[in-house]
C-alpha cells in the first residue's frame, strides 16, 4: 500500500471518529427511551425554607435564586443548551437530544457567584429518568459550616438525594 492511501485510510478513520458522539452517559436501555419521554423537570425551590433537605447534610434555608442547569461532557464542555431557571420556576430537560451530542453528566450552579453547585453522575441521571424524572434543587449550609451556602437536590420523590459531601 502506498502512502498516499495509507494517509487517505488515516484521514477517513479521523474522520468517522470525530463525526461518532462519545456516549458516555448510556441511556438507551431506560423504559423512557422506549416512550421517547426521557425528561428531566427541574424545579427551583431556592426560595423554599424547609421541605425539601431531607436525606441530605444540608440545613435547607431560604435564599432565592436564579439556576443554570447543563448537560456537560467529561471535560467540560457544555452540549446543547442550557435552562435558566428563576426561583419558583420549572423547566424540563430533554435527555434524548443529549445523549444523542454524548453527555456525561448534568452541572447545576447558582448565577449568584457564591453559592457552590453540584453534578449530577450518569447514575444518578439514569436512577432518576428510571423513577418520576423530576429534581428538586434547594439552597442551604453545609453542616460543615453555616458560612458555606450549597446547591442541594431530592430528587425521583427523595431515592436520589445529594450532595451528601463537599471536597
Amino acid at each position: 500500500m502506498n502512502s498516499t492511501a495509507k494517509l487517505m485510510g488515516l484521514c477517513t478513520v479521523a474522520l468517522f471518529a470525530a463525526s461518532e458522539p462519545a456516549f458516555a452517559c448510556d441511556i438507551t436501555g431506560l423504559d423512557c427511551w422506549d416512550d421517547g419521554k426521557c425528561n428531566i423537570h427541574f424545579k427551583n425551590h431556592t426560595g423554599d425554607a424547609s421541605g425539601d433537605a431531607s436525606g441530605t447534610p444540608i440545613n435547607q434555608s431560604s435564599a432565592a435564586q436564579t439556576i443554570k442547569v447543563k448537560a456537560q461532557k467529561s471535560n467540560g464542555d457544555k452540549v446543547g443548551n442550557q435552562l435558566t431557571i428563576t426561583s419558583s420556576a420549572k423547566n424540563t430537560m430533554n435527555m434524548e437530544n443529549k445523549y444523542d451530542k454524548g453527555f456525561d453528566h448534568i452541572k447545576v450552579s447558582s448565577t449568584n457567584g457564591v453559592t457552590e453547585g453540584f453534578s449530577l453522575s450518569c447514575s444518578n441521571v439514569k436512577a432518576i429518568l428510571d423513577g418520576n424524572g423530576t429534581c428538586k434543587v434547594f439552597h442551604g449550609s453545609t453542616s460543615k459550616s453555616s458560612n458555606t451556602f450549597v446547591l442541594g437536590y431530592s430528587c425521583d420523590g427523595g431515592s436520589v438525594d445529594g450532595p451528601s459531601s463537599w471536597d
